[in-house]
């Protein structure tokens, strides 16, 4: 090839080149001026049944302590660690010596403050009669009547004695004061108990009811307000709070069979955690859930709602309250205020701010500012 030739192949590829170069140039152009890439998802209002999830302990309805009202020597034992004791139960006999003693004593005095009643009824009596004839003075009947009803009462002094007496030697017996599950007890046969002594236990044993039973959760304060404000609202609305299904987890993910109703909130709040104790209560009937297991409570509500759905990544809060940054129908990007609701999965619901086919970022947050441009993509997620 001689050098003409040389010259005019460089010529060609220069222009293809040139050609080339100048075709490109709008298409950088353009990705520059098309902004950074945001993932977005599309506002759609679908039926859900919200539900959450919240750690919680078993607790008892009622705890109560096997404790003897009076002082003597436990003669017998009826208490098996771990079982199931019903209201009435007998679980403890006391020594009864000094008790039936003590009756006998009371109904000894009784019989001889009768007798001085009788003497009394008859001084008087006679005294009376006397008084007719003037064989005695007015201040000898007075007397007599004096000493008439100091006679009889000590008749009801006696006579209340013997019931106390009587009560004294049937509390040598103990029953179970309702129905539930006992503990191992602390003292044993030939031990002496008595009430009110320091250097000794307090409780023979324990006592916690089984059926029905308390799963109790601690709620952050901000959440229990956040409830009350919710409810408030919609009690306003002349609504109430959608009726929710609760059931416990149990430990390996089992779900107990039984469904729950919320109780009550307690009456005073932690102040060292920021939390109060919310209780649901359980129907337990074969004595599954025992009070200090740790669970989880699961609630869904029972009928489906309608609501517009945001992924909870995309929502942000500040000292504003909530909001999420929105796709504009001109690519740029937009600040929204929103107020949202309850949690459904990953997802919150929205109350107010957003519109079904509104396009909220997912990704990408940390780019944008208001009126950004962006190249939005769909987010898969």
């Amino acid at each position: 090839m001689n050098f003409r030739n040389y010259q005019r192949l460089f010529k060609a590829i220069s222009i293809s080149i040139s050609i080339a170069i100048a075709s490109m140039a709008p298409l950088c152009v353009a990705a520059e001026n098309a902004g950074p890439v945001v993932l977005t998802k599309t506002v759609t209002t679908e039926s859900i049944r919200p539900s959450f999830t919240h750690p919680a302990r078993i607790e008892a309805v009622r705890t109560g302590s096997v404790r003897p009202v009076l002082r003597a020597r436990i003669d017998d034992m009826h208490i098996t660690p771990g079982a199931i004791v019903e209201k009435g139960d007998l679980l403890l006999e006391m020594d009864e010596t000094d008790y039936r003693i003590a009756v006998a004593q009371a109904e000894a005095n009784l019989k001889q403050a009768e007798a001085n009643a009788v003497k009394a009824d008859l001084d008087l009596d006679r005294a009376q009669k006397l008084v007719q004839s003037n064989a005695v003075s007015q201040r000898e009947v007075d007397y007599a009547k004096a000493q008439w009803e100091v006679a009889h009462a000590q008749v009801d002094i006696a006579k209340a004695l013997i019931e106390q007496a009587q009560e004294d030697l049937a509390d040598t017996k103990v029953y179970a004061p309702f129905s539930g599950r006992i503990s191992a007890p602390i003292y044993a046969v030939g031990d002496l108990y008595a009430p009110g002594d320091p250097t000794s236990p307090a409780a023979v044993a324990e006592i916690v009811s089984l059926d029905p039973i308390y799963a109790t959760g601690l709620v952050d304060q901000s959440n229990y307000f956040s409830f009350l404000a919710r409810r408030l609202k919609l009690e306003e609305a002349g609504r109430s709070i959608p009726p929710l299904e609760i059931e416990v987890i149990l430990p390996g993910n089992n779900t107990y069979p039984l469904k729950g109703t919320f109780e009550n909130w307690d009456n005073t709040a932690v102040a060292s955690t920021g939390t109060i104790a919310a209780r649901v209560l359980f129907p337990n009937p074969q004595g599954t859930l025992l009070p200090g297991q740790t669970v989880t409570i699961r609630g869904q509500l029972i009928e489906a709602v309608e609501a517009p759905l945001v992924p909870q990544r995309a929502v942000s809060l500040d000292q504003q309250g909530h909001y999420v940054w929105v796709v504009t129908t001109d690519a740029t990007a937009e600040r929204r205020n929103v107020e949202v609701g309850i949690r459904s999965g990953a997802d919150w619901t929205v109350l107010d701010g957003l519109v079904d086919g509104d396009k909220v970022v997912v990704e990408g947050l940390q780019k944008l500012r208001p009126g950004l441009a962006v190249t939005p993509k769909p987010y898969e997620g």
